[in-house]
């Protein structure tokens, strides 16, 4: 039987310095090198280090996976989320506590299980501990510009059908989303230009491992969506949608 523990930084000081990296291996390297949240990790993960936990393999004292939230002080019209996104999460949080501003919201930055430690419901743990740190610091509702985990199977699917494909049981098609209507959370609807990511075509090819011969659009791995090439100005752009979904508590 799996040893996992749910872990705080006071519990595990190491997690500050590791959750990029576990981020990276779960994702890619594009989430955390990208030229809009590259420079704001820094701030990011000390600033809100009691918003953040890592599961922790007891036995070996490796992490298994890392849940990475923010407090907001965002408190409008769940309308408004469509227009924003995650690169929004990252920055607003950071100009509220800059700014003084009492939050009232919580929303989840990035939910990560290692690929060794995937197959052993340990997502479920995840979505539970943000949902009870919502509580423990009082906040009214949890927020999360979700990325669907089987997106990237389908990049050329509209991110609205892919919302609303269903299975026969009526639950959603994509298992992260399916996990968390099944906790309690709603769908708000989806954000088309929650991530938008552009650098050089060399940065691309070293975050993919693919080369870009012709201007036009690439499926690239771990992408959602085609990266869009124009090998005139040598420049990538990826226009990464999400599913926002809440829970008030």
């Amino acid at each position: 039987m799996d040893e996992i523990a749910v872990v705080s930084c006071a519990e595990y000081p190491a997690l500050l310095d590791e959750a990029l990296g576990v981020i990276q291996a779960g994702w890619g390297r594009f989430w955390v090198e990208d030229p809009v949240s590259k420079p704001l990790w820094s701030d990011l993960i000390p600033c809100f280090a009691d918003f953040h936990f890592g599961l922790l393999d007891v036995r070996t004292n490796q992490l298994a996976g890392v849940g990475l939230t923010a407090p907001l002080a965002w408190n409008g019209a769940y309308s408004e989320l469509l227009d924003r996104g995650w690169h929004w999460v990252l920055q607003q949080s950071l100009e509220d506590l800059r700014a003084g501003l009492e939050p009232h919201t919580l929303s989840a930055i990035n939910a990560v299980i290692l690929p060794s430690f995937r197959g052993r419901n340990l997502a479920e743990t995840l979505v539970r501990e943000m949902h009870r740190m919502t509580q423990r610091h009082g906040l009214r509702r949890f927020i999360a510009p979700l990325r669907p985990t089987q997106k990237e199977q389908y990049p050329l699917m509209s991110i609205e059908d892919y919302m609303d494909w269903r299975r026969p049981d009526g639950s959603p098609f994509d298992a992260w989303l399916r996990l968390q209507t099944r906790m309690g959370a709603e769908i708000v609807g989806a954000a088309e230009r929650s991530i938008i990511i552009e650098s050089t075509l060399e940065d691309w090819s070293d975050w993919t491992g693919l080369q870009f011969p012709y201007s036009g659009e690439y499926i690239i791995p771990g992408g959602a969506v085609p990266l869009q090439v124009d090998t005139q100005t040598g420049r990538g752009v990826l226009v990464s949608p999400s599913i926002w979904i809440k829970k008030d508590l």
